[in-house]
């Protein structure tokens, strides 16, 4: 097998050593060849591309750029078709609607990259007619251009001021050349009255008359002048004064006038040679724009347009074509048997792994379950537990509250009681000294008084007093020791 039908294989994605035999390459060599065709064409259209959109550069960078272009479109091609050839050629699955998907993205991808780079060598079939339309519309945006500019300055509304500055200027001046009829009669009026007044004072002679009496002689003639020429200046005055004013400030406002219209002529000026510029700089035959418009109003162009896309797109798609044609080489099969071998040793493995996995998960359920019932034994025990304990508790305080209740009653009984006991000492003790003090007292009082007389022996007041006195405690004692027996 040759080296280049070894590069041929290759642009497809396929490897094969040189002893390989012609049967198994199959018409891999003819797709190769396909995709070089198209790359080879795609770096053509794309250098074309780079060569018009460096038109302006140095010729140096003029050449970069084509060759910079003419390997981005032959890489991008080379990539997408070698990448979707192998791949459709390796598939081993049966169901061909991923293959179609495949195909669709492929064609879509080749439509839009065939519609750009037919764009690119437009310029090339279509050079004449596109620098002709190309300078229409540069023509076309220069006058769009200066009318936009000139109602941005209001151009027109300053040209107009000027105008009427000079219209009424003019008029104004007229207006003060020609007088009104009654102004023109009072003037003729006041000269005629002063061309009287002179030839009467020049052609009055007489010997006993001088100058100055022949003066005075006229002086109300002369008065009469005077009055009329002074009625014309007044009212010439009136009818000039104020067409004089508004010509003085038209005067003064005509250089402003001038000079805002000449402002807004140099900035139109300056904004066209700026849009000129640009025009000149990106509306070429490269451009899209004059590209989209010659098509739109050229029906032959549009034609040749449309043709000369579809036949690039026709070669663009022939790897894809020769490839549904071809179906799928012997290099592709073999390869497609063994990803298919590996991807079902792979989906065993894990399957056994997951399997594995499932069983290892099932032994440690089961002895976390197993663990969960001894854990709940325990706690069953325990709260057995604590109820037994509670209800000892409970038993116990039960007890320990009936008899506090009955210590509460005996002490409750015994301070009932004691209280009825006190009660009645302290009644009895009260009358018994009532009664020993108002009774017995007085009686042996009186008894002790008599005996003591009888006897007539002496006595002493403080000791029968005394006396009594410790038979008063006496009768105390026994209440004394009552109330603290019941106390206790």
């Amino acid at each position: 097998m040759s080296t280049i039908r070894q590069y041929l294989v290759f642009l497809t994605g396929h490897r094969i050593p040189a002893n390989a035999p012609v049967e198994e390459v199959g018409s891999l060599s003819k797709i190769g060849a396909a995709i070089a065709f198209a790359s080879f064409l795609a770096a053509l259209q794309f250098g074309i591309a780079g060569w018009f959109l460096a038109m302006d550069l140095h010729i140096g960078v003029q050449i970069c750029m084509t060759i910079i272009f003419a390997v981005i479109g032959a890489a991008i091609v080379l990539v997408l078709d070698r990448n979707f050839i192998f791949l459709a050629d390796t598939r081993y699955e049966t169901d061909k609607k991923l293959t179609y998907v495949y195909l669709g993205i492929r064609i879509f991808l080749i439509t839009v990259i065939g519609s750009l780079s037919s764009q690119f060598t437009m310029p090339l079939f279509l050079k004449s007619e596109l620098a002709i339309h190309a300078q229409d519309m540069k023509d076309g945006r220069y006058t769009d251009a200066k009318v936009r500019y000139q109602e941005k300055y209001e151009l027109s509304d300053k040209t107009a001021a000027v105008s009427n500055l000079e219209q009424r200027s003019t008029q104004l001046r007229k207006e003060l050349q020609d007088l009104t009829p009654a102004l023109i009669r009072q003037r003729n009026a006041s000269n005629q009255c002063a061309e009287d007044y002179r030839k009467k004072t020049s052609t009055t002679f007489a010997p006993d008359l001088d100058e100055n009496e022949i003066i005075h002689l006229y002086a109300k003639d002369k008065r009469a002048c005077e009055q009329l020429e002074e009625a014309y200046r007044q009212n010439y005055r009136n009818f000039a004064g104020p067409r004089e004013t508004e010509l003085t400030a038209m005067g003064e406002a005509m250089p402003q006038a001038l000079a805002a219209v000449e402002g807004a002529k140099q900035d139109i000026a300056a904004n066209l040679a700026k849009t000129s510029q640009i025009d000149e700089a990106y509306i070429n035959v490269a451009s899209a724009d004059v590209l989209s418009s010659l098509i739109t109003h050229s029906p032959g162009v549009f034609f040749k347009y449309a043709l000369i896309t579809l036949l690039q797109l026709c070669l663009e798609l022939m790897p894809i074509l020769l490839k549904l044609q071809a179906g799928q080489s012997a290099l592709g099969h073999r390869a497609a048997l063994v990803a298919h071998q590996n991807k079902t040793s792979v989906l065993s493995e894990i399957n056994r792994s997951v399997s594995r996995r499932l069983d290892s998960e099932a032994e440690l359920q089961l002895a976390q379950h197993g663990r969960a019932l001894v854990t709940k034994d325990q706690q069953a025990e325990l709260q057995e537990r604590e109820l037994s304990m509670t209800k000892h508790k409970i038993v116990y305080d039960i007890a320990n509250q009936k008899l506090r209740q009955e210590l509460d009653e005996l002490k409750r009984q015994n301070s009932t009681y004691g209280r009825l006991q006190n009660q009645m000492n302290y009644t009895f003790t009260q009358a018994a000294d009532q009664f020993m003090n108002k009774v017995v007292t007085p009686t042996v009082a009186v008894a002790s008084g008599a005996i003591s007389d009888a006897f007539a022996k002496p006595s002493n007041p403080n000791v029968i007093q005394t006396e009594s006195n410790s038979a008063r405690v006496f009768n105390f004692e026994p209440n004394t020791q009552t109330q603290l027996k019941a106390a206790s």
